[in-house]
């Protein structure tokens, strides 16, 4: 479970927040002011290798349960998707 211990509100409008959670990984930055994006992506690369096709993002209003209403959705799309991303954590080691 992804938790808001260690994700800096004043930090996500600047550099943004990465982690990941057992084969899901995430992004989440202010690109656009008042609006927070989260983003997700499959184990094993980068944000940036990773090709557009397989990334999920949704938007949010940067308030002062933005960070909140990120984490919950990590969460859900983590819950919707397990094994998705079981397969990918699993697989991690065996990509090219």
């Amino acid at each position: 479970m992804i938790t808001k211990m260690g994700m800096p509100i004043g930090g996500l409008s600047k550099a943004g927040f990465s982690g990941s959670q057992r084969g899901m990984r995430f992004f989440v930055k202010s690109f656009e002011e008042g609006k927070l994006t989260a983003i997700v992506f499959p184990e094993p690369n980068s944000f940036v290798n990773t090709p557009d096709d397989k990334k999920i993002s949704k938007e949010f209003d940067f308030d002062d349960d933005a960070r909140d209403k990120v984490i919950d959705w990590l969460n859900e799309i983590y819950e919707e998707k397990k094994e998705y991303w079981e397969e990918a954590f699993l697989n991690r080691n065996n990509a090219e």
